[in-house]
Parts: structure tokens; C-alpha cells; sequence
């Protein structure tokens, strides 16, 4: 199958609300003012429902609730307002179903933890936090993508995984000459993302990839974690080259970890569940 005649397909996916595709163009702009941004994400009275409801959960522990996008820019700084944006929007233009070979609400839950523990591992280990939310959420996007824009060939492919326990990504390569990591690299490219999320998404399964990227070797992690590895038992999956570049160790980042349980609770409030 042709990589691009997929691609080609991308304007099969669901439109976007206005707010988000600005809020996403806002990644390319270091002179974004917040307040302007604040004000066209509270137009869309729906969105920012969702935003806040997250914003005022136990996760971000708030000393007072706050009542709109304004104030919740204030309190929680604007990256993290636009993460949730972006997560809000996206999640509620692909609801979570578990229809067919493809379970979607997994697939949201997972990326929504991956998200997380992305943007606490930069916080801990002093990364580009502005992507990492976004990097995380997006990391297998393009499983989405192929279960919209291909999706009887995509279920056949679930199927063969299924049948053979073989990795995936192998036999994407094997069935259709391409794998979903370089169909959300492309498609987030397209759009315009950043290249910071463009090459977090093309390289977290590499993380010895040459020049090192910081932020798909934190994702990388962060998929270990998602994965419920913790101690010295993640410590040890991770290559030594990776290792050396994040400065990590448990003891460094063991303290600002979420709960699996936290992020949960965040990924239920996304979904509406």
C-alpha cells in the first residue's frame, strides 16, 4: 500500500473546533499573548467546560476553583491550559469506543497517561516542556489515523497481530510496507505542528536515534512508565546512550511521579466518562 495514498485521506479525519487549530498554531508563535488566546479558547463554551472541569480536579490539587480560561491560564500557566486544550479537543472529536479490533477508549487512556508522564518527566528533568504534553498524547496518533482513513485493512492488520503476538510495527511493515510511527510523524507534519512533536513522534522507539532528541527519548520513558515499569526495572530498559543524555536515574524523578491512579482520574474527566 502506498504510504501518501493514506496520507491523502488525512481530510477524512474529524474537523478540529477553531479553538484548538489556534491553540495548536500557537506552538509556532513564541509572541502569542495569553490573554488573546484565553478569550478565543472561552468562545467555545463546550471546550472550555471540559478544560476546567479537569483544571479543578484533585490532579492539580488548587487551592480555590477557578471559573474561567483567564483564570485558569493564571493559576496553571498557559502550556498547561493549552495542553489540555489540545487534549480536550481531540479526545472529543475521536470519542472513546471499543467498537471492533480497535479499542478506542484503551487507545485515549493510554495516551493520555503517556501525556502525563511525558510532561512530569520534563518538569523533573529540566526538558521543553511547551511540546511535551502534546509529544505524549501523539506518540501512536497514527493508529488512530489508520483506523479512520483505512480502516478494514488496519483491522486486518489488528487481526494478524492478534493471531501472532509479533510486534506491531512489524507487521504494519510486513502488510502494508509502512508503520502507524511514520504515518502520525507525517501527519502531524501536515498540520503544521512544531518540529519538536513532528520528530518526538518519528523517534521514541529510537531512543539511541542520532542526533539525540531529548524529547522523544522522554516519551520513550514515558511509555516504560505507562507500561507499570518503576525502580530499577525501568532504569534498566532504558539504553545507556539515553541514560546519559536525560541525566536519569529512580531517585531523581521517583518524587515527581504521578499516581497511576491520578492519571486515570484525569484520562475519565477527558473522555467524559
Amino acid at each position: 500500500m502506498d504510504k501518501n495514498a493514506v496520507l491523502d485521506k488525512l481530510h477524512q479525519l474529524p474537523a478540529m473546533p477553531l479553538a484548538v487549530r489556534e491553540v495548536l498554531s500557537s506552538f509556532r508563535d513564541p509572541n502569542v499573548g495569553s490573554a488573546t488566546m484565553a478569550h478565543k479558547i472561552e468562545i467555545d463554551q463546550g471546550l472550555s467546560a471540559r478544560v476546567l472541569r479537569v483544571a479543578n480536579s484533585s490532579f492539580y490539587g488548587l487551592s480555590r476553583e477557578v471559573g474561567s480560561i483567564r483564570d485558569a491560564v493564571t493559576v496553571l500557566g498557559f502550556d498547561t491550559i493549552r495542553s489540555l486544550v489540545v487534549s480536550a479537543g481531540f479526545t472529543h472529536a475521536f470519542p472513546a469506543t471499543a467498537d471492533g479490533l480497535f479499542d478506542r477508549h484503551a487507545y485515549w487512556m493510554r495516551s493520555i497517561r503517556v501525556a502525563t508522564y511525558t510532561e512530569a518527566l520534563t518538569q523533573c528533568l529540566g526538558g521543553m516542556r511547551k511540546f511535551s504534553f502534546t509529544s505524549g498524547l501523539f506518540h501512536d496518533v497514527g493508529q488512530l489515523v489508520l483506523s479512520v482513513c483505512i480502516p478494514e485493512k488496519f483491522a486486518e492488520v489488528l487481526a494478524q497481530q492478534k493471531a501472532s503476538g509479533v510486534n506491531l510495527i512489524e507487521v504494519e511493515h510486513a502488510m502494508l510496507g509502512f508503520d502507524h510511527g511514520e504515518i502520525g510523524a507525517e501527519m502531524v507534519k501536515r498540520w503544521n505542528f512544531p518540529p519538536q512533536i513532528e520528530r518526538g513522534i518519528r523517534y521514541w522507539r529510537k531512543p539511541e536515534h542520532e542526533p539525540f532528541e531529548p524529547l522523544a527519548g522522554t516519551v520513550f520513558v514515558a511509555v516504560l512508565l505507562e507500561q507499570g515499569l518503576v525502580g530499577e526495572d525501568l532504569i534498566g530498559r532504558i539504553p545507556g546512550k539515553l541514560r546519559e543524555g536525560l541525566q536519569i536515574s529512580w531517585e531523581r524523578i521517583e518524587p515527581s511521579m504521578p499516581q497511576p491512579e491520578q492519571l486515570d482520574a484525569v484520562a475519565k474527566l477527558l473522555l467524559d466518562i
